[in-house]
């Protein structure tokens, strides 16, 4: 059996039985979701303690009424642009904070950048980077709000193969249920893991070059790529804007680095649906999260 199904089982689940040295690790590794069975209000147990005392066991279950909550399926996206200034790494931390603040389930945030790296200088500390998290096993990446962080230093990490890279980076998207990546584009070192990305988010603002350059890295990306046009003014914007296909809009948010979910919780809403990420947010504000994306669709 694998590790994802006992995952999908767990909505509605009131007794677990699973012997975790049998599973398959696909998705998901047996470490995460023995850790998210443990955090859950579901009893799990092995086969042997079951046939111990099953109907104790039973019993406990019947006790139990079952969360019928649906989990987020496990995810890949990734934030690209070819422009700069289009707020895509604070778009793809506000997310991965939102994920972790509203399902209470692991979540990693990746970074494929030159130079400096950008979600270092947001988080405001000196944390590992990928080369000594790749190279050092006893160094464990950073939890900040929740959300696992592997920040790039290119100068270093350039000089380790896409293999060695490719391993590590999978072995850390194996432990979360969503997975966000931060990347410029191109960039030389993404191909260690850009087989496993579900879908590519193209950031764009409204200025005409943002825009230009959106369109032609969505259609160079193929069917996994949506645009996102992030810092949307009013109806100036909007006629300058008419006929550009977009999947996700998001106005300007001022702070937006406190990262209190505001343009997080839009882009949850297209990755999950609103069927599932829908649960996980109060229904006044899914509500009229839901007005604004029928308005933008006019």
């Amino acid at each position: 059996m694998f590790t994802g199904q006992i995952y999908e089982s767990l909505p509605g689940a009131r007794l677990v039985i699973v012997d975790f040295d049998d599973l398959v690790e696909h998705p998901y590794s047996v470490n995460m979701l023995r850790g998210i069975l443990s955090d859950s209000d579901v009893p799990f147990v092995s086969s042997e303690e079951f046939l111990a005392e099953p109907e104790a066991w039973l019993n406990e279950a019947r006790r139990l009424g079952g969360d019928t909550t649906e989990l987020p399926t496990k995810r890949t996206v990734a934030f690209v642009s070819y422009s700069g200034g289009v707020g895509k790494t604070v778009l793809a931390m506000d997310t991965a904070v939102h994920f972790a603040r509203r399902a209470k389930l692991p979540v990693a945030l990746l970074e494929f950048t030159y130079g400096e790296s950008a979600v270092g200088a947001l988080v405001g500390a000196q944390i590992p980077a990928l080369f000594e998290l790749a190279t050092q096993p006893d160094v464990d990446p950073v939890v900040w709000n929740g959300v696992t962080l592997v920040p790039m230093d290119y100068d270093n990490s350039r000089d380790l193969s896409i293999q060695l890279l490719g391993k590590y980076l999978k072995d850390v998207m194996r432990e979360h249920v969503l997975t966000v990546i931060d990347a410029h584009w191109p960039h030389a070192l993404i191909g260690a893991v850009r087989d496993e990305i579900d879908r590519w988010y193209v950031v764009a603002t409204p200025r005409p070059d943002a825009v230009e350059n959106a369109e032609k890295l969505a259609a160079e990306l193929g069917p996994k790529a949506a645009i996102v046009l992030n810092q949307k003014g009013g109806m100036v914007d909007s006629l300058a804007l008419s006929g550009v296909e977009r999947a996700v809009e998001l106005p300007t948010v001022r702070e937006a680095d406190r990262w209190n979910g505001e343009l997080g919780k839009r882009i949850l809403l297209h990755t999950y649906g609103q069927g599932t990420w829908g649960q996980y947010e109060p229904k006044k504000m899914f509500a009229d999260l839901r007005k604004r994306f029928s308005r933008s669709k006019d």
